[in-house]
């Protein structure tokens, strides 16, 4: 289970709130298909701008960009057809 990895520390849960609520807002107005969510991992994005997103979301993940204009760095699995 998820939190299994978190309390084995093998999964680190970075927190995000309150030091990024005014770039969520920003996120949020800027885009308005954009939901809390996807505001945190693009906020978390700059944070940790070496790392890369797992995401099967390429519908919006190919549209937000960081702070810096950039792309969200992503790894976008095929989805199997139904």
């Amino acid at each position: 289970m998820l939190m299994d990895l978190v309390e084995n520390d093998v999964l680190h849960v970075h927190p995000v709130f309150p030091d990024q609520t005014k770039r969520l807002r920003e996120l949020l107005n800027k885009y308005d298909r954009m939901d809390l969510a996807d505001a945190t991992l693009v906020a978390l994005s700059e944070q940790y701008p070496q790392a890369k997103l797992i995401t099967i979301d390429e519908k919006d993940f190919t549209i937000y960009r960081r702070r810096d204009g950039h792309p969200v760095p992503c790894i976008m699995p095929k989805q199997q057809p139904a």
